[in-house]
């Protein structure tokens, strides 16, 4: 892709570009009627910040999200014969009112955004 340009992720079958800022929490970059669940069809690759053994927040799409909340925590393996599924799921509420569902990929390290609630 050239350099400058966000990417695109696909978003419940619709592609839509980062780069847009005008919905105030859209991480997609697409408006985001209220009281909405979205469950991305390709999840968001996110970064976690922890202090002192707390999360604390987390960055997605080029905005930092404040956590105020780990509602739950939960892991799931599967497949282990196969294609190995290895994850650690957290349900996050954030300082401006989301939930956020995510998961961390205990074979590659990598941490992505799954489902976000307001």
């Amino acid at each position: 892709r050239p350099l400058g340009r966000l990417p695109r992720t696909r978003v419940l079958g619709r592609y839509a570009s980062l780069a847009d800022r005008s919905a105030p929490l859209d991480l997609a970059g697409r408006s985001i009627p209220s009281s909405m669940t979205r469950l991305f069809a390709e999840p968001l690759p996110v970064w976690l910040e922890w202090r002192d053994g707390e999360l604390c927040s987390l960055r997605v799409g080029g905005r930092r999200l404040v956590i105020v909340e780990v509602v739950r925590r939960w892991r799931v393996e599967a497949e282990w014969w196969a294609e190995a599924v290895a994850r650690d799921y957290l349900t996050l509420r954030t300082a401006d009112g989301l939930v956020l569902d995510v998961y961390g990929d205990r074979l590659t390290g990598t941490w992505w955004l799954q489902r976000m609630m307001d």
